[in-house]
């Protein structure tokens, strides 16, 4: 709780440094001596940490706070002016803990109301792939599409393979893809594995999964929403040998 608090404070020091600078400038600094120095250092420290929050994406708190009484709060409590303090250091800090909660709870719950507008843009997606010419419907819900039966062997759940693929998701953004990339199946997601597992070497398909033989609720990095379907043009190029 005090690191979750104190990474509060430190993002709410830095955007009202933000707001403080655009609005009027920054204060006048004079490092006269050793406590200036180190007032400054710790201005700098708060900083520096708030923009490594900003460059993984981490911004706390997602509002924006008034600079006049975010300053008041500090120089009331850093001066120890209990005369002027309106709020005390407990409840001020239950007050910071319960609205990261909250936050917390907006957006797990934007989180599901994406996730079940994805399954059903996926689901749509998928009843109208199902009719396409050639497409296979597994038991598992994985759809496949032969393009090239291949000749040789078919690799097992736990095969080494070599691949080429493109990954797209129902909109027709392109996630990934490479040329003959190697990996072992048991360390792909389950309707990737199930569906190089139908193919023989040489052979090339067309895989459609739905979100639960992919990444599930999850998102996967930037690219690929939580509860997307995907779909994957591949080549199975080759099973490497053991």
């Amino acid at each position: 709780m005090k690191k979750l608090f104190f990474s509060s404070l430190i993002a709410a020091a830095a955007l009202v440094g933000v707001s403080s600078c655009c609005n009027g400038g920054a204060p006048k600094v004079s490092l006269n001596n050793d406590l200036d120095s180190l007032g400054y250092s710790y201005g700098v420290l708060f900083g520096t940490q708030y923009s490594n929050f900003s460059d993984t994406g981490i911004i706390v708190p997602e509002v924006s706070m008034d600079a006049d009484n975010f300053l008041a709060g500090f120089i009331n409590a850093f001066k120890r002016d209990s005369n002027n303090v309106k709020i005390k250091a407990s409840d001020a800090e239950k007050f910071v803990r319960d609205y990261q909660m909250k936050l917390q709870k907006q957006r797990e719950e934007q989180m599901q109301k994406e996730i079940a507008e994805n399954k059903e843009k996926g689901h749509a997606f998928m009843a109208e792939n199902a009719k396409k010419e050639g497409v296979k419907t597994l038991e598992s819900g994985l759809q496949i599409q032969i393009l090239n039966e291949g000749k040789g062997k078919q690799p097992k759940a736990d095969d080494d393979v070599t691949v080429s693929y493109k990954g797209t998701l129902v909109d027709g953004t392109v996630f990934d893809q490479g040329d003959s990339v190697q990996f072992n199946l048991n360390r792909v997601v389950k309707g990737f594995s199930e569906g190089l597992q139908n193919l023989k070497e040489g052979g090339k398909a067309i895989l459609t999964m739905p979100s639960d033989l992919a990444y599930g609720d999850r998102a996967a990095g930037h690219k690929i929403p939580a509860g997307s379907t995907l779909q994957f043009e591949v080549e199975l190029v080759k099973i490497n040998k053991k």
